[in-house]
């Protein structure tokens, strides 16, 4: 029966070694799986929260925009929309000069990002000149962290305010 027992232990030498080859590609994929989509999840919270904090600003910034010259930008009093979005949502990046719109009739306020950062509109009802409810949306573009995960993930956050009267 020894015999027998060695021969037994001899043919079942290489099972660990290729059960351990079959599983561990794919318990690593499953836990890169979930860190990256904490990360996704995350971001997408920090977006919220930075429109929520814009919507927030945009509705007791006065006046919401200033004339200079050809331009209607925001006055940035008491601070940008884009700081406030930047203070909201610290993980981003975030450009923060000030949003300008192409007229006073204008219901909106745009700024053009650089690659891989929040795209910011805001949206004002009726006009940006005299508005009673302002929405904030940002766009944001996560690109993929490593192979397998090279795809990229655009996510969209909005939020609306009622401006409120001075």
């Amino acid at each position: 029966m020894t015999a027998r027992r060695r021969h037994a232990r001899r043919a079942e030498a290489g099972q660990s070694l290729v059960e351990f080859a079959i599983a561990a590609p794919v318990t690593l994929l499953v836990i890169f799986g979930l860190i990256a989509g904490s990360l996704l999840f995350y971001n997408n919270v920090a977006l919220t929260d930075g429109a929520s904090a814009g919507a927030r600003m945009a509705t007791i910034e006065s006046p919401l925009v200033e004339v200079s010259g050809t331009e209607y930008c925001e006055s940035g009093v008491p601070e940008t929309i884009a700081r406030a979005i930047a203070a909201g949502a610290p993980n981003l990046t975030v450009d923060r000069a000030p949003l300008c719109a192409s007229s006073a009739t204008a219901t909106r306020l745009t700024q053009t990002p650089a690659s891989g950062e929040v795209n910011i509109t805001v949206t004002a009802s009726p006009d940006v000149s005299a508005p009673t409810s302002v929405t904030v949306t940002l766009t944001f573009t996560e690109r993929g962290l490593a192979p397998p995960f090279t795809g990229s993930v655009t996510m969209r956050a909005s939020s609306t305010d009622p401006v409120e009267a001075p």
